[in-house]
């Protein structure tokens, strides 16, 4: 004889488990998505502060007295620049820049782009 409590049982479980695993997968997903756009926000705050506190330092400890000599020329604003990405780079932490590249073009066009817009922004603010 059939025991059609069991059927039952077994049929809801079928059931329940066909609705479970597409939505455990797209929790999983979801959450995948969630970390990597916090990874993401976490590397762009960072570069942010690092590319700020670049722009600052190098303001003080060069182009102040650069410019005071009369001697803050292209030329210098050029070696400048690249001293200010050395420095970027060697500042921010690697996981961050695993992260920078793997979701910018270019990592080098990024940092000098963000590096510009600071000096911009804190000139604009007065801050330099």
């Amino acid at each position: 004889m059939i025991n059609w409590t069991d059927v039952v049982i077994a049929g809801i479980g079928i059931v329940f488990t066909g609705a479970i695993i597409p939505l455990v997968k797209a929790g999983i997903q979801w959450l995948r998505s969630k970390s990597n756009s916090e990874a993401i926000r976490s590397a762009l705050d960072e570069a942010e502060r690092i590319a700020e506190k670049t722009v600052l330092n190098l303001q003080q400890t060069m182009v102040d007295g650069l410019k005071d000599a009369g001697e803050f020329t292209s030329e210098k604003a050029k070696e400048v620049m690249e001293l200010a990405f050395q420095n970027f780079i060697n500042d921010i932490s690697q996981e961050t820049f695993k992260t920078l590249t793997n979701n910018v073009e270019s990592i080098e066009q990024y940092v000098r782009s963000l590096i510009e817009a600071r000096l911009y922004a804190m000139k604009s603010q007065k801050l330099l």
